[in-house]
């Protein structure tokens, strides 16, 4: 595993491990998380392209849906969604040579397709390769890139398609992949707002637009294509905004009920949480959500120092320190109590910490 410090980007050699496995299988997997984001589906779309230019059988096997906002991602390579019982997709899993995890670290993330990876690997010789720059990774992997400060997979995956590049000496790069990429890194990094926005980030940028990728219609098909569901849900959902503890939290639950009413479904959901955080004097926005399985999927975001990982990772999940989540077993008005006494003393312990701090 690699865990570099902060501040700097990975070395070619250190990306060997990575190549090694790719160029060494022939029939490739590369799979992210349910539930997929620009991040995870831009990167495994990039990646695919170039396995595919290399000769490798490459297939995108994810567990969820790709969100509407995101479907012109399939025109560039086929994303195929496993729901537990596609013959297909068991049978690649099944003789696949390389699975590759891409924006993700814990083995849960995958969803249904934990099962049939595990199952795969225990019967015979695949490997599995995983790059992430998430907190706190499982050991379940063969090779792992967890590079905690980078902004984004979608950096990382740059940096590996130029490593790679330079073992197997030919350019890779095309104006899909850099599309593709520009797609994992600009929203990952909130539109180049967010702090991992390193001057690195804009050159890596900046170089994906030269390469072909166009900046203004990628954003245009990203975040100005809202569904009139999705719309109605968005008011809805502003409407339903609760700030508690004097304006320090902010709260939203979107019931099944909700989504039903609005004709909405799970991801349209996801351009929401930006919102709660919108009042200044939040320092935690959580967003919960109802889902039909009975579970209850939480989303947390944060300022400053408040590690908003730890308090997901209590419940099974994890992400980044200012932006996490997790999935309920139970209930929603169980999760939502629980939660919420949660959120408040975990705020109030971090900020006895941060005083602390200070005082020190």
């Amino acid at each position: 595993m690699i865990l570099p410090e902060r501040g700097r980007t990975l070395k070619a050699e250190e990306w060997s491990p990575v190549i090694d496995e790719l160029l060494d299988g022939q029939q490739i997997v590369i799979t992210t998380h349910e539930n997929s984001d620009g991040d995870g589906l831009g990167s495994e779309v990039a990646l695919a392209l170039v396995l595919r230019a290399l000769g490798k059988e490459v297939s995108i096997v994810n567990p969820t849906e790709v969100p509407p906002n995101y479907q012109f991602l399939k025109e560039l390579y086929p994303i195929t969604m496993f729901d537990g019982r596609d013959e297909t997709a068991i049978q690649e899993l099944a003789l696949c040579d390389v699975v590759v995890l891409l924006d993700a670290n814990l083995r849960d993330r995958m969803g249904s397709l934990w099962p049939h990876v595990l199952f795969s690997k225990e019967l015979g010789s695949l490997k599995i390769v995983c790059v992430d720059h998430h907190l706190e990774p499982d050991d379940f992997t063969d090779v792992m890139v967890c590079e905690n400060y980078a902004s984004s997979t979608g950096e990382l995956v740059y940096d590996l398609l130029t490593a790679l590049q330079a073992r197997v000496g030919r350019e890779l790069f095309t104006p899909q992949i850099a599309e593709a990429l520009y797609v994992a890194v600009m929203t990952d990094t909130g539109s180049f707002r967010f702090p991992k926005t390193s001057p690195y980030v804009y050159q890596l940028a900046g170089d994906l637009v030269g390469k072909g990728a166009d900046a203004s219609e990628i954003y245009d098909r990203i975040f100005n294509s809202l569904s009139p569901p999705a719309l109605k849900l968005l008011g809805a959902a502003l409407s339903a905004i609760t700030i508690l503890d004097e304006g320090e939290i902010s709260w939203l639950f979107i019931s099944l009920d909700m989504l039903k009413s609005t004709g909405s479904k799970l991801f349209d959901t996801d351009l929401i949480i930006r919102y709660l955080l919108s009042v200044p004097t939040v320092q935690i926005a959580v967003l919960m959500v109802e889902m039909q399985d009975g579970r209850t999927k939480a989303s947390f975001r944060s300022r400053g120092s408040i590690y908003v990982n730890q308090l997901a990772k209590k419940y099974g999940g994890g992400g980044h320190m200012n932006a996490a989540g997790c999935l309920f077993q139970f209930s929603s008005d169980k999760a939502q109590k629980l939660l919420l006494e949660d959120v408040r003393l975990f705020l109030e312990e971090s900020k006895a910490n941060r005083n602390k701090l200070n005082h020190e």
